[in-house]
C-alpha cells in the first residue's frame, strides 16, 4: 500500500504515518514541515492554504499497488465568535479544512480512476462537523463540508460501479494535539465553553495520537468491513 497523508510534521497525521511505516507500507507526507526521516517514507513540502501550490501538485503515476489519500491537515483557525473574525482567517481556514481535500479527492480520483486496483481515500472529520460548538463556527461548518462531500463522492462511486473505491470521513474525537493546546489556550471571553476542555485534559480523557493511528489502520486494511462513509471512532470500539 502507498498512503498520501497531509499533515504528517505532528498530531494524528504523524502518528498515522509511523504506523503505516511500521506495518511496511510506503507513505508520502504532504505538509510544511518533515519531522519523518526513514527510509519508506518520502516527503513532499507543501503549504495548503496556498491554493496555487496545492492545484499545481499532482500524484505519481503507479499501477502496481493499492493506494489510499489521507486528508488529515486541518486548522481549526482562531477561537472567536463570528462578528469578531478577521476575514483573512476565514479564507486560509477554508483552504486548508475545505478547498485543499477537495483539490486532493478530485486529483487523485482524475488519477487512479482508470485503474483497477483497490483506493481509498480516507478524511479526518470531527464531531464538531455534527453540532455548533461556541466559537467554533467555521470550523464546525469546514467539518460538516467535509462528511457531505465524502458522502456525495462515495454516492458518485458507488452509483457508477466503482466498486474498487472506498471513501470514509471520521471523526477521532478529542485527541491530545497542538491543536488541543490551542483550545486550552484560548481567551475566556471568547469560548465560553473552555473549562469544558480544560476538564478533558486534567481528566485525562482525551485519545493518544497513536490510539487514533492504530483504529484508522484498521480501517484501512480492511475498508469493505465499514460500510459507512461517515463515522466516528467511538463506532469502531
Amino acid at each position: 500500500m502507498i498512503a498520501y497523508i497531509t499533515g504528517t510534521s505532528s498530531g494524528i497525521g504523524k502518528a498515522l504515518a509511523l504506523k503505516l511505516l511500521k506495518e511496511g507500507h510506503q507513505v508520502i507526507g504532504i505538509s510544511r514541515h518533515c519531522t519523518i526521516d526513514q527510509s519508506n517514507y518520502e516527503h513532499i513540502f507543501l503549504d495548503l492554504s496556498d491554493l496555487n501550490a496545492v492545484s499545481s501538485f499532482d500524484f505519481y503515476t503507479d499501477i502496481d499497488n493499492d493506494i489510499v489519500l489521507i486528508n488529515n491537515a486541518g486548522t481549526i483557525g482562531p477561537i472567536k465568535p463570528i462578528g469578531h473574525q478577521i476575514e483573512s482567517d476565514i479564507i486560509t481556514l477554508n483552504n486548508i479544512n475545505v478547498i485543499a481535500p477537495q483539490i486532493f479527492c478530485n486529483k487523485f480520483m482524475h488519477k487512479f480512476q482508470p485503474l483497477d486496483k483497490q483506493y481509498q481515500i480516507l478524511n479526518i472529520s470531527s464531531g464538531a462537523g455534527k453540532h455548533p460548538i461556541d466559537a467554533w463556527a467555521t470550523y464546525c461548518a469546514s467539518k460538516s463540508s467535509i462528511d457531505l462531500f465524502s458522502e456525495t463522492i462515495a454516492q458518485e462511486l458507488k452509483d457508477r460501479q466503482f466498486n474498487n473505491w472506498y471513501v470514509f470521513s471520521v471523526a477521532p474525537g478529542v485527541v491530545d494535539t497542538n491543536m488541543q493546546s490551542q483550545i486550552r489556550d484560548a481567551n475566556s471571553n471568547d469560548f465560553l465553553i473552555k473549562s469544558k476542555f480544560l476538564d478533558l485534559k486534567a481528566n485525562n480523557q482525551l485519545n493518544t495520537t497513536e490510539f487514533v493511528a492504530n483504529h484508522l489502520f484498521k480501517v484501512l486494511e480492511n475498508p469493505i468491513q465499514h460500510p459507512k462513509t461517515i463515522f466516528s471512532l467511538k463506532d469502531l470500539a
